[in-house]
């Protein structure tokens, strides 16, 4: 019995020692502290900006790369990138001022030069100094002279500048010795300084030596019809036809629409050799072609004015009834 008064002696103390006492606190750990995001640098924005540029995410594009110039506005690369994103977009002056800027900050950077020859070309429609923009980017990189050429060619055709059509002429039979198409370019500087029979003998010789492309055959054409024999003009764009149709590209380096623009040409030699009803047909199919050329419907009427005067005269011989 004794020991069970102890027990309850004990219990007692203990419960009034525990239930007088205030209960511990519960310990405080410091909150951990966020951890800060670090902000993107001007090359990794402009690397964000370029792949939103290759996934068409044009305007995301311009974000990034505005926020690359923001941080460092002396960042070249960025005023280059942008400003071919401002010509995809339509803003051709705000590419500009950032093509300008571009090449202020690099003038040794020849993509930058050659992007400035892009804005002015497309953009303002200003060959002359798109043609001097494009030349300094194959100054300053040799490489790019080729990749150019087409762009550089159509601008000098575009000014009517023969010296400068003579100098990519001399310049392409350089790098391409043994390519037919030099003849192409050669013949047509020499229609553009007003010599088409020099042109005739030329490309015709590289012709019956082996030269048989569809961009000769054209621009041989081209050549007859400076001079009004039409129906040479004919027999020439007539063979260009056919060599296109068994899968000639030529004229594909020379134009962006070679088909639709030979179905004009050989329209217009049709209607002046008095070949009224074929040159109706080359018109339409060119107006299926290239539906934007506002001229077509013109050349169309003309042709079936030309077929009507034929039947009033009984369809017979004599000068064709419509002439340059």
């Amino acid at each position: 019995m004794r020991s069970f008064g102890v027990w309850l002696l004990l219990l007692g103390l203990l419960t009034g020692c525990l239930g007088g006492r205030e209960p511990l606190p519960s310990p405080v750990y410091p909150l951990p502290s966020p951890t800060a995001t670090p902000t993107p640098g001007p090359a990794a924005l402009y690397e964000m900006g370029l792949t939103h540029q290759q996934a068409g995410e044009v305007e995301a594009a311009i974000g990034a790369f505005s926020a690359a110039l923001a941080q460092d506005p002396a960042f070249a690369p960025a005023y280059r990138a942008r400003a071919a994103a401002y010509l995809a977009l339509g803003d051709p002056a705000a590419a500009l001022a950032d093509g300008q800027m571009a090449v202020a900050l690099e003038p040794r950077d020849a993509a930058a030069h050659a992007l400035l020859g892009e804005i002015l070309r497309r953009g303002f429609r200003d060959p002359l100094q798109a043609l001097d923009a494009y030349n300094r980017a194959a100054r300053l990189d040799p490489a790019m002279a080729e990749v150019l050429f087409p762009a550089r060619w159509e601008c000098a055709v575009s000014t009517a500048r023969s010296d400068r059509m003579a100098d990519l002429a001399a310049e392409y039979t350089r790098l391409h010795p043994d390519d037919p198409l030099r003849f192409y370019y050669r013949g047509r500087t020499l229609l553009s300084q007003g010599l088409p029979r020099v042109a005739i003998r030329m490309v015709g010789d590289a012709i019956r030596e082996g030269g048989d492309v569809a961009a000769l055959w054209v621009v041989l054409g081209d050549a007859y019809a400076a001079i009004e024999a039409w129906s040479e003009a004919v027999i020439c764009y007539e063979a260009a036809r056919s060599l296109m149709e068994r899968g000639d590209s030529s004229l594909y380096v020379i134009s962006g629409r070679p088909a639709a623009a030979l179905a004009v040409a050989l329209g217009t030699a049709y209607l002046y050799a008095g070949r009224c009803a074929d040159a109706e047909s080359a018109f339409r199919h060119a107006l299926i072609l290239a539906p934007d050329r506002s001229d077509l419907p013109a050349w169309i009427g003309r042709a079936m004015i030309c077929q009507s005067q034929l039947r009033s005269n009984g369809g017979g011989g004599g000068e064709p009834p419509v002439t340059p």
